[in-house]
């Protein structure tokens, strides 16, 4: 993994009670999901929604050793979700993610649940009982999805019409939104590149500065400093882009009109990402999905309309609607309208044969 030197110059190790042995990440062959730098320097981090640690692992106890900001995430054993852990800042912290296994492989998933704009999470190392081992994970395919609080899944567990910030860590829920329940149902990984309050163009203030456009081929959410994304894996199967929600409130005036200049904008910026997106993996398809907002959609139609009309295959429309009621946490989706936008999303890929499904899966 690159990290020879990081070891060499080790810095925080767990406390460990007898039979215990400390696997620092150097030595361990783990799957890493979602954008994860990795250098000498340092042990790998990560902060885009939904990124996840998969292993199999051959044992009885098993912890996983993070440096952390106080973040949540779901550990799931063979597929079922066995835990939800979380809430501890600090240089080292332990979360455990299995105990009293019958010592058979045992597939291992831990994942973060929530969005934040604070330091990446680094992953340091495992604790395990002594004679344990980690392998790697089987690889999945990939489904990227660049977004908004909508694709992050902001808030989707909470029962409350409106919470501050730190209060929607714990009830937000990646696994749970629409971009894992598409994943789920055609066997990939979601990779979330999405973040609240951002849009194409501009943020839900207005502000063109650092916009998905800039932001997508960063390692790191919040900064460019954390290098530019390698593109080195094997690419996506599908490419899905959520936006405009924020672009609209962003661009409006106070009759709610957007110009047709500021339209314009909305839509040469689509097409520069779409660019971005196929200067990395030219065959991918790529779903422009439109939200309820009436101006995105027309706006992403012209999009696609207009890649079309320049030759530019495999980019395809697909809108979600508005469910009434069905919306909490300032008026994030729940879970419910999460998974009827999934089952819309999976319909649009039924019906321009985007890609393969299982049967039964997008039918209406």
């Amino acid at each position: 993994m690159g990290l020879g030197f990081w070891l060499t110059s080790c810095k925080p190790t767990p406390p460990l009670q007898a039979g215990q042995t400390y696997l620092p990440i150097s030595h361990a062959d783990v799957r890493l999901i979602g954008r994860w730098s990795q250098s000498d320097q340092t042990p790998p981090e990560a902060s885009w929604p939904g990124f996840a640690v998969a292993v199999e692992f051959t044992g009885r106890d098993l912890s996983i050793c993070l440096r952390d900001e106080g973040n949540y995430y779901n550990v799931s054993v063979d597929g079922q979700q066995t835990a939800v852990v979380g809430g501890k800042k600090g240089k080292m912290v332990v979360y455990p993610l299995a105990s009293g296994l019958d010592g058979k492989p045992h597939r291992i998933r831990f994942e973060r649940r929530n969005i934040s704009f604070d330091k990446p999470t680094a992953l340091l190392g495992f604790v395990l009982n002594e004679g344990a081992k980690l392998d790697k994970a089987p690889e999945r395919a990939r489904i990227e999805f660049i977004g908004d609080s909508y694709t992050v899944a902001e808030g989707n567990e909470s029962t409350r019409e409106t919470l501050p910030w730190l209060e929607k860590y714990p009830v937000t829920n990646f696994r749970r939104g629409f971009a894992s329940m598409v994943a789920d149902a055609l066997d990939a990984d979601a990779i979330g590149i999405c973040r609240s309050g951002s849009g194409v163009a501009r943020n839900w203030l207005g502000d063109a500065k650092n916009s998905m456009l800039d932001r997508y081929d960063w390692t790191q959410m919040e900064t460019a400093d954390g290098g530019r994304w390698a593109f080195s894996e094997s690419p996506p199967i599908l490419v899905v882009i959520c936006l405009g929600i924020n672009d609209y409130a962003g661009l409006k005036n106070k009759q709610g009109i957007v110009n047709e200049a500021s339209s314009a904008e909305f839509r040469d910026k689509y097409h520069q990402l779409i660019a971005k997106v196929r200067s990395h993996d030219p065959d991918v398809p790529i779903l422009a999905l439109a939200p309820h907002v009436e101006w995105a959609r027309e706006n992403t139609q012209l999009v696609v309309s207009e890649e079309a009309a320049g030759h530019r295959g495999g980019v395809y429309y697909a809108q979600f609607d508005r469910f009434p009621g069905g919306y909490v946490s300032d008026g994030h989706p729940t879970v419910a309208t999460h998974r009827k936008i999934a089952d819309q999303i999976l319909a649009a890929i039924r019906k321009d044969r985007i890609l393969p499904l299982p049967a039964a899966i997008g039918e209406p």
